[in-house]
């Protein structure tokens, strides 16, 4: 079983970070706007409701009999209602019009009770609810089967006229009014209401999922990068230093194995192992270079003269260039270039440009070093008459370690970390490097 490596394992926990937080943003909204949408519903059964017992109890008021107890001209007053102590028949299909047919018997019931809080009169077919305090306004009870209903008390008053003339009418206490509304339709809709969330939130998170998988692969891709140059630039380490190491080593073994009182021998032996350890020095020196992504420590920016670094280093490379029989010019030199950088790394910049046209130049041929301002930035293009490039190559030429022409390279000693260091330089100073269609790279500096 192959397990996932760190940038995977990266990703994913990305992800999930990702989708937890849109998970809950989601999900929150959700439950959200379930307990709105259930809040507007209640809300709107308490209105229907309380609707109903005021006008319930604006038409009771001038018809009630002067006592609160279950007697024939409560009857006459509620033919709808079912006396308490009196044969209860099923309602029927359709109730005469009165005061309490406004109720529908499927959703509503009724209930009067006296000061007492004592049922005197209910609707027919009315479930048998626990008897709750009417002095509390609202309550849910449960009737039979599990059923709720959403009840609400209002006191009932009823208009007691004086005998005496010129005394106006008063309201005294009646009793109690109990409505009771039955909330299977809301139940129901709650429960379609939740389970319609719940599907809108799962297929949210699934689509966020994959939205989350997708972002998170767009947030890796340059830590990704970043680690497959890693891994490269390890490799690539490690073979760079596998050479020099094992032919220095063979050395030792050669002579540790045969030793020789030769001091002829001994001499050619002490010279390749310093030969190949100095070039081991080198590859880590422009290793720990070319690895720098930043200002060297303790190095200040400083004004430089560009043209300076460039005839001094004209003047150290002509030896080198006579012996590959290349000729080496300036062009440009006469104005003082200067620049804002560290003197040291400009020096190696335009010793690494130099060093590589050289190298890759005929017998014969021409290495051209031009220097020129425009506006505020200064321009350093190093020309020569070589091999050229191939313009397959011109992209990758700043790589870490990467030769044209590996064999070649190899046999002039050439680690391929040159331009990645002057690349590196450049990048540092805030500049730009490009490779001209033909030639060695120019340098953009400021």
């Amino acid at each position: 079983m192959v397990r996932p490596g760190p940038i995977s394992r990266s990703r994913l926990r990305l992800a999930a970070v990702y989708l937890a937080v849109i998970g809950v943003i989601l999900y929150g909204a959700g439950l959200g706007m379930f307990g709105l949408l259930m809040r507007a519903n209640w809300s709107a059964l308490e209105r229907e409701v309380e609707t109903l017992a005021g006008t319930l109890h604006d038409s009771l008021k001038p018809l009630l009999p002067e006592e609160a107890r279950p007697s024939p001209q409560l009857a006459a007053v509620l033919p709808g209602l079912c006396l308490v102590g009196d044969p209860c028949p099923s309602p029927p299909s359709l109730m005469s019009r009165h005061a309490v047919s406004v109720t529908d018997p499927e959703r509503f019931y009724l209930r009067l009770l006296d000061p007492r809080g004592v049922l005197i009169a209910h609707s027919p077919g009315s479930p048998k609810v626990k008897a709750e305090h009417p002095g509390t306004a609202w309550t849910v009870v449960a009737g039979p089967g599990g059923e709720r209903f959403l009840q609400y008390s209002i006191h009932l008053h009823h208009s007691h006229t004086p005998a005496q003339p010129g005394v106006n009418a008063q309201e005294l206490d009646w009793g109690y009014l109990q409505i009771g509304r039955s909330l299977s339709g809301l139940d129901a809709e709650r429960e379609r209401l939740w389970w319609a969330t719940q599907t809108i939130v799962v297929l949210a998170l699934l689509v966020a999922g994959l939205a989350s998988w997708w972002l998170s692969g767009l947030a890796m891709r340059p830590l990704l990068a970043a680690y497959r140059q890693q891994e490269q630039f390890t490799a690539d380490a490690a073979h760079e230093l596998r050479a020099p190491l094992a032919n220095l080593l063979a050395v030792v073994e050669a002579h540790r194995t045969q030793p020789s009182a030769d001091a002829v021998a001994r001499d050619q032996m002490l010279a390749a192992v310093y030969g190949q350890g100095q070039r081991l020095s080198r590859l880590i020196s422009d290793l720990l270079l070319a690895r720098l992504d930043g200002p060297e420590a303790g190095a200040a920016m400083q004004s430089c003269s560009l043209t300076q670094i460039a005839r001094d280093l004209l003047e150290e490379t002509s030896e080198g260039a006579s012996m590959a029989k290349v000729q080496l010019r300036l062009q440009g030199g006469d104005d003082d270039l200067q620049v804002l950088g560290v003197e040291s790394e400009l020096y190696r910049l335009v010793s690494n440009l130099l060093l590589n046209a050289i190298q890759y130049t005929p017998p014969g041929g021409e290495v051209v070093l031009r220097l020129w301002r425009v506006g505020s930035h200064g321009l350093l293009e190093v020309q020569d008459s070589g091999i050229g490039i191939n313009p397959a190559d011109q992209q990758r030429i700043f790589d870490r370690f990467f030769r044209s022409d590996p064999g070649r390279s190899r046999q002039q000693g050439v680690t391929g970390l040159g331009l990645s260091i002057v690349a590196a330089i450049v990048r540092r100073h805030r500049g730009r490097s490009r490779c001209a269609r033909m030639g060695t790279p120019a340098v953009v500096s400021r």
